[in-house]
């Protein structure tokens, strides 16, 4: 089982960004409270069992003061029980990774950085609205290593306005010359109310066409073997075996709870969500309620959501699960099944059902056929 907290805030808003986040830090003692209350709040939500992950997202949770990030830590520890040697991930933007910030996360049992780099251009950088240098990002993830963070992750996207090809594939070669052994790599999508969606409506810019885009998503994915990265995940490659355990166990299905705005949380029945706006969050709070929807799941719903997650990795969908737990809906299915594994996008080894390297780039069409609505 995980934990996922959600910081919102951000010194600027990235041009690509969908994530729920502010560009103020007006309303941070109120969240602190907040947050508090949560964990307090939701203590009965998951088994009183040990945590196995622990994962600051955002926003940039690095924005916050090192005591900020403590308060909301030791209220964990109060209500949950922490596994020896878990996995303790905090995202950071590259201009944070100074001897004093990483010192503080360190001391706070951070073990693992992800840092959103998105590009070693430093007129993309501009371009997207990010507020580091590629400068600042190589020697900041030199400097995490050299104070012992020997699980470092970073994010490059594929399709940034402007970007060449071998603009991209110099990006993957910078990437892996650093001591990093972690690699999240996605195509630009445009989300909902972000800058690039109103560019894309004044037609001040477009995204690169779907052929383009797969094409240098496949080099990237070559490249990256031949770099000795495992690819586990749609976007993510990993040297060592160092995959993202806190991400694995959302592709595995194990349940999550997810404190702060937008936040997740999963208990192997439902799927519930906190509000997306951070006043509404705090104001709920105050009075001892939480702003929330939720999703009671049905049969139908768990067999597409295990589809749709476990063929999103190299381990696949386990034959003798469908066989059992789903086999109502695996009978609909068989013969789509065998489509793909005639034209080689689909390929079962050892009892599971997997996506074929060449397969991964009509991932979304395989699932869709996998689906039953």
């Amino acid at each position: 089982m995980g934990i996922y907290v959600h910081v919102p805030f951000c010194r600027s808003k990235c041009f690509y960004c969908g994530f729920y986040s502010v560009a103020s830090l007006t309303l941070k003692e109120a969240y602190l409270g907040a947050i508090e209350r949560e964990i307090v709040l939701r203590r009965g939500y998951l088994p009183r069992q040990e945590m196995n992950t622990l994962y600051f997202g955002g926003g940039t949770p690095s924005y916050l003061e090192r005591g900020e990030l403590e308060r909301i830590i030791r209220k964990l520890e109060e209500n949950y029980s922490f596994a020896p040697g878990m996995e303790r991930t905090i995202e950071l933007n590259p201009e944070d990774l100074v001897p004093e910030k990483l010192q503080g996360i360190k001391d706070l049992g951070f073990n693992r950085l992800s840092i959103g780099v998105q590009s070693f251009s430093d007129e993309q950088l501009k371009r997207i609205n990010r507020t580091h240098s590629a400068r600042q990002a190589m020697d900041g993830i030199a400097l995490a290593a050299g104070m012992g963070f020997d699980n470092i992750s970073i994010d490059l996207i594929i399709g940034l306005p402007g970007q060449t090809e071998e603009e991209l594939l110099g990006d993957v070669e910078k990437a892996s010359c650093l001591p990093i052994v972690h690699l999240s790599v996605y195509m630009l999508s445009i989300d909902s109310n972000t800058v690039f969606e109103h560019m894309v409506k004044r037609g001040e810019f477009r995204l690169e066409d779907e052929e383009v885009m797969v094409g240098r998503y496949q080099r990237v994915c070559e490249r990256l073997k031949e770099l000795g990265f495992e690819h586990y995940e749609i976007s993510n490659f990993a040297r060592n075996g160092k995959y993202s355990r806190h991400n694995t166990s959302y592709w595995q299905q194990k349940p999550y709870i997810g404190f702060g705005p937008s936040a997740h949380s999963y208990d192997l029945h439902s799927r519930q969500w906190n509000t997306a706006n951070l006043k509404t969050y705090i104001d709920h709070l105050n009075e001892g309620t939480l702003s929330f929807e939720k999703e009671e799941l049905k049969p139908v719903d768990l067999y597409n959501e295990y589809v749709m997650t476990s063929l999103r990795t190299m381990w696949g969908m386990e034959k003798q699960k469908l066989e059992g737990d789903y086999i109502v809906f695996w009978e609909q299915v068989q013969e789509q099944v065998r489509k793909y594994e005639r034209s080689g996008d689909l390929v079962e080894e050892g009892g599971r059902w997997k996506i074929s390297e060449t397969g991964w780039v009509i991932s979304d069409a395989i699932l869709s056929d996998l689906f039953v609505v």
